[in-house]
């Protein structure tokens, strides 16, 4: 198996592909948490607080770790799919809360 050596090529792909998909992953994330938790939609509430900073935390972290793949095209392929699961997760979980 050869070992990969981390670079900087490709970087705009990579960095566009934690922008996107990144932050659709991130908000399915929340969203997921925020129905698990039965968190209500008022600004003010401590629950609807935490959400909006782990919004904030789980970005940061996607951000720089969409240069531990090899490539763009993986990054991209790789936060969208985990994307639309996280979706999927969080409509079926919403249809079953209702």
């Amino acid at each position: 198996m050869r070992k990969y050596t981390y670079t900087s090529q490709n970087w705009f792909t990579k960095v566009s592909a934690a922008v996107l998909p990144g932050n659709i992953l991130t908000f399915g994330l929340v969203g997921i948490i925020g129905v698990l938790s039965h968190a209500d939609s008022d600004p003010r509430t401590a629950s609807a607080q935490f959400l909006t900073w782990l919004t904030v935390l789980l970005w940061c972290i996607i951000l720089p770790t969409c240069f531990l793949f090899s490539n763009g095209k993986r990054a991209w392929n790789y936060l969208s799919i985990s994307a639309l699961c996280v979706w999927g997760l969080f409509f079926i979980l919403k249809a079953l809360q209702a």
